[in-house]
């Protein structure tokens, strides 16, 4: 993982995360090619990381996975990140320059599962993986969203204006919250979906479902099957989807980040 390009990809998303984290004091010229960085060093970052997962220069471990959902949410900045948007850039950059950053000193430990599956380097890894990672760009778009919507909604409740960035109307974003939650939650259903069946094809005695990891996701699946239909039945909108979507998004980034080096199980990292 400490290559040249992973160094440069951090480079271009630490970069926006500086623009956005503390406005005006970057470059006019540097403010105005963020998107140009952030969209130059994700399609580095794809192509680093896809060459090793795909062609099986190295099986998935901790630092891979830790890069994917990186890349998953960079990309989550280039959908929403432009216009009346901009501002929810300053919640999801400097998230993945952490994780990107945290993938490159963190150790090299490889997955459990691959040990039970040496072909799945190659073929069942990167389609279950690569479906986890869309629907983590999904949630932390729902994410970034809540968060924006629940600041516009105190500083309209205490009619503190200004210094307020320019964001869509709260209807507008309570809309977009559910649709990017809505995102996330189908590939992660498909995620489990094709996980699953990697499993059961390749372990013996389903030694799977005991996971812990596979208990936790369920949990997280279930948190968002649950917030979707509230507000599609009970009608709970607003405030109450921005903290269903915080507080799933919390825990997915714990589950990747921490669950996995915590517990052992078919997902844990050895040695």
């Amino acid at each position: 993982m400490t290559t040249i390009p992973y160094i440069l990809v951090l480079l271009a998303y630490g970069i926006v995360s500086f623009v956005h984290l503390l406005p005006g004091v970057a470059p006019r010229a540097v403010e105005e090619r963020a998107r140009l960085l952030v969209m130059v060093g994700a399609t580095v970052h794809l192509f680093e990381l896809g060459g090793l997962l795909m062609f099986g220069a190295v099986a998935p471990g901790y630092p891979e996975a830790l890069s994917a959902a990186s890349f998953g949410i960079a990309v989550a900045w280039l959908v929403v990140a432009r216009d009346r948007l901009s501002s929810i850039g300053v919640f999801l950059t400097p998230l993945s320059a952490v994780m990107l950053g945290f993938a490159l000193i963190a150790p090299r430990h490889q997955v459990a599962a691959m040990d039970a599956d040496p072909v799945a380097p190659s073929l069942a890894a990167p389609i279950h993986l690569g479906l986890m990672v869309a629907g983590l760009a999904g949630f932390a778009v729902s994410f970034a969203v809540g968060v924006a919507y629940l600041v516009v909604r105190d500083r309209l409740k205490r009619r503190k204006l200004s210094g307020l960035p320019r964001l869509p109307a709260l209807e507008t974003l309570d809309r977009i919250q559910f649709r990017a939650m809505l995102f996330g939650f189908v590939f992660l259903t498909l995620g489990i979906v094709t996980g699953g069946a990697w499993a059961a094809w390749s372990l013996d005695g389903g030694s799977w479902v005991a996971d812990p990891k596979v208990w936790f996701t369920a949990v997280i699946w279930l948190w968002y099957g649950v917030a979707l239909q509230v507000r599609l039945v009970a009608g709970w909108r607003g405030r109450w989807g921005a903290l269903f979507s915080i507080v799933g998004f919390t825990g997915m980034v714990f589950s990747l980040v921490a669950l996995d080096s915590l517990v052992s199980g078919f997902h844990a990292y050895g040695p």
